[in-house]
Order: structure tokens, then C-alpha cells, then sequence
């Protein structure tokens, strides 16, 4: 089965909740690396973003495989049914030494 990485973007103030969130995955216990990052988009909400000229997002990544990412996207939006979150997967590649 193809190894990827499953990457959540989302508003920094699901953080905490995202994060509980996946440790309870009730199938294994999963392991990630979470980044602040800044989003720059035409659509910004306050005053402070258009100061800025970004939102402060949070970007989570998990090494998976394909099967094991569609379970965790269907458990978090299972669990957070009213959090909004992108998701991105991508494949792992296998270099040869």
C-alpha cells in the first residue's frame, strides 16, 4: 500500500481540538508534526489580517497510507462535524540508493 502524508490546514483556533482530536484515533496511535503557518488570500475577515496581510493557520502532517487517511478524515469529521479543515495527501516517494 502507498505511504503518504495526510496534511490538515485549518484555523489556528482548532488547534487544540484537532490535535485532541487525533489522539484518540481509536485504530493505532498516530504521530504528527504541526507548523504555524501564514495564509495569504484576497478574502481576509478583521482588521488585523488586513494590517498583516495574512491569517494565522495551522498545518498538521501525518505519515500514513492511503486506506489509514480516508479512516482519520472520516474520524475527524466525525468528531468535529462543525470544524472546517482542508486536507491534501500526498504520495511518498521512494528514492533508490
Amino acid at each position: 500500500m502507498q505511504t503518504c502524508i495526510l496534511r490538515l490546514i485549518f484555523d489556528e483556533n482548532l488547534y487544540d481540538e484537532i490535535t485532541d482530536c487525533l489522539l484518540t484515533f481509536p485504530h493505532r496511535e498516530l504521530e504528527f508534526m504541526g507548523f504555524a503557518v501564514q495564509a495569504h488570500t484576497h478574502s481576509l475577515e478583521d482588521i488585523s489580517e488586513k494590517v498583516s496581510g495574512f491569517k494565522q493557520k495551522r498545518l498538521l502532517e501525518i505519515t500514513t497510507n492511503e486506506h489509514e487517511a480516508e479512516n482519520i478524515y472520516h474520524y475527524l469529521q466525525q468528531s468535529l462535524a462543525q470544524a472546517y479543515f482542508e486536507v491534501q495527501l500526498y504520495p511518498l516517494l521512494k528514492f533508490k540508493g
